[in-house]
């Protein structure tokens, strides 16, 4: 069997004394999607941004096959990890085309030319949008340009931190749709979110968090018959957006 592409063994961070993470270990196997499901204050948005280096760590992260917990951010970046943050944290005041080339400064002349043409291929509408500011876009474009400009980066693996987040449901489920795409192109994905329902649907191993620790985890499919997860997390209908972790 191949190394996974991603590793995280006994991770533990958090903000300050407070530790929001313990002793948390996955994996993510080449090609497939991966979830982390679990309820608002669990720590799963502290797991993706100490994976990505944002915040200081204990554990190890191995990225196909290499150490890279004492890497920053952009050394990350340069290895193919990319996060597309819950905020998603995009520049307003600039245009919608200046916010995916930013995404490949590192590459830079024809990777950029070509990233737009393949991220305008897969968001027809941020290419219709391509001129307006980021800061004037609906809720469901933000998201698909703060993926976009993840993409541009050219990610082996991509982080998704609840891409649901204050969507409507026809939003949400174009969305996935996406993500599964994203997964047939060759692209790995770690998908944060506390719409449960919806990430068991398009996730091949799912990872259930509660209180800073993984507590279960399985077969997507296994757990969404799971008796256990049913009651905690599938007590809703259809694919409504979830509050923020």
């Amino acid at each position: 069997m191949s190394a996974p592409m991603l590793r995280v063994e006994n991770l533990s961070a958090g903000y300050g004394k407070v530790e929001a993470v313990r002793n948390a270990s996955l994996a993510l196997p080449q090609g497939s999607i991966v979830t982390v499901i679990g309820a608002n204050g669990a720590g799963k948005t502290t797991l993706l941004n100490a994976v990505m280096g944002v915040i200081p760590s204990r554990g190890d992260v191995v990225l196909e096959g290499t150490p890279v917990s004492a890497l920053g951010i952009e050394a990350r970046v340069g290895r193919g990890l990319c996060l597309v943050p819950e905020k998603r944290e995009l520049f307003g005041t600039m245009s919608v085309e200046d916010n995916l080339r930013l995404g490949a400064y590192r590459l830079g002349g024809g990777a950029i030319a070509s990233g737009l043409e393949e991220v305008f291929g897969r968001f027809p509408r941020l290419k219709e949008r391509r001129a307006q500011l980021a800061g004037t876009l609906s809720g469901g474009e933000r998201q698909m340009l703060a993926m976009g400009r993840a993409l541009m980066a050219k990610p082996r693996l991509l982080m998704l931190d609840e891409p649901s987040l204050g969507l409507a449901p026809r939003i949400v489920k174009d969305i996935f749709d996406i993500i599964v795409g994203l997964k047939a192109s060759g692209v790995s994905i770690l998908l944060v979110e506390q719409n449960a329902r919806a990430a068991l649907q398009v996730a091949d191993h799912a990872y259930v968090m509660e209180l800073g620790e993984i507590t279960l985890q399985g077969p997507a499919a296994e757990l969404s018959a799971d008796p256990r997860i049913i009651e905690s997390y599938l007590g809703f209908g259809g694919h409504a957006a979830a509050p923020a972790s």
